[in-house]
């Protein structure tokens, strides 16, 4: 199944506001809210929209945030990330072709960095290289229409 311009909008005014009822998208979009609710059910149930959620901000909340990259190799890299997600303050975790690791942390005393070594103890036996946030510039957890429109499943209307 394909994506069109249609589901395009409703997918950036999610991404925008997912509070927005379909009501009320309905009828900034012009068209009923059945209709709406029907191609949201659609992109629901195909995985393009995992879930509807509030996006908090670590950094505003006091919370420190830090990357670590893990190099493994290829063949250790898979079980090494799954070993990794386990953490609840791995929020996001990523393997690399060549068997690199990367995970955004999440850890209480922003200010302190505690929170973040304390962290790193807990990877006793892996060579890894850590990334402290100081300062986020851009944060933004939304796709943009642009880049939807080159994917393979969105075809023009």
């Amino acid at each position: 199944m394909k994506i069109d311009n249609l589901d395009l909008e409703i997918l950036k005014h999610l991404q925008e506001d997912a509070r927005l009822s379909f009501r009320k998208l309905g009828k900034k979009l012009g068209i009923p809210h059945t209709t709406v609710f029907t191609r949201a059910e659609r992109l629901v149930k195909r995985g393009i929209i995992s879930r509807f959620a509030a996006i908090l901000h670590p950094h505003e909340l006091g919370l420190q945030m830090g990357f670590i990259i893990i190099d493994a190799s290829p063949s250790e890299s898979k079980k090494i990330a799954q070993q990794l997600a386990s953490f609840n303050e791995a929020r996001k975790v990523f393997r690399t072709f060549d068997g690199k690791i990367i995970a955004k942390i999440v850890v209480p005393n922003h200010r302190t960095h505690e929170g973040f070594e304390e962290f790193l103890t807990r990877l006793n036996g892996f060579s890894f290289t850590a990334y402290p946030v100081h300062e986020v510039v851009k944060f933004d957890n939304s796709i943009h229409s642009d880049l939807l429109k080159t994917l393979d499943i969105y075809r023009e209307r």
